[in-house]
């Protein structure tokens, strides 16, 4: 897509996440790895930008300005942070990370599928190995336009 294109494309803007669910695709469990009340915003741009980040709900303020190294922990495995280039081809919206919470995101591709309909955007992953099952997986977010 052009810049012109996308500057018209309907994911452009703000979004804020209504839910974080994870099909396990052997035992058909669902699960909510953030919690059911997550918490996330994604911003598109119409240039092929993409910044994101999501935190867990229950997420607890440290106890003072300077976390403990048990805070800090705490903090990182309930956040999820990304931003960089993103492509739309078809059905598909592709993350290209820059700059992650978790190192290994940058310079990989993410794959996802995505859908539009009455200002709700959902995205659904591609089956990945579980890293608590090792089981397989698909995530579907659900999110609803930011005013």
């Amino acid at each position: 897509m052009t810049e012109q294109e996308n500057a018209n494309h309907p994911i452009v803007g703000p979004w804020r996440l209504i839910s974080f669910v994870a099909e396990d695709l052997k035992t058909g469990a669902v699960a909510y790895p953030m919690g059911r009340n997550a918490n996330a915003i994604v911003i598109y741009s119409a240039d092929g930008f993409a910044a994101t980040i999501f935190t867990s709900e229950g997420r607890e303020p440290s106890a003072a300005p300077q976390v403990t190294d048990q805070e800090a922990l705490l903090l990182y495995q309930s956040m999820v942070a990304f931003a960089g280039r993103y492509n739309l081809d078809g059905e598909k919206l592709i993350y290209h990370p820059e700059i992650s919470w978790n190192e290994t995101w940058n310079g990989t591709e993410q794959e996802r599928y995505y859908k539009i309909e009455n200002e709700r955007l959902q995205v659904k992953s591609v089956p990945i190995v579980s890293t608590l099952t090792g089981n397989h997986i698909v995530f579907t977010l659900t999110w609803e336009r930011a005013r």
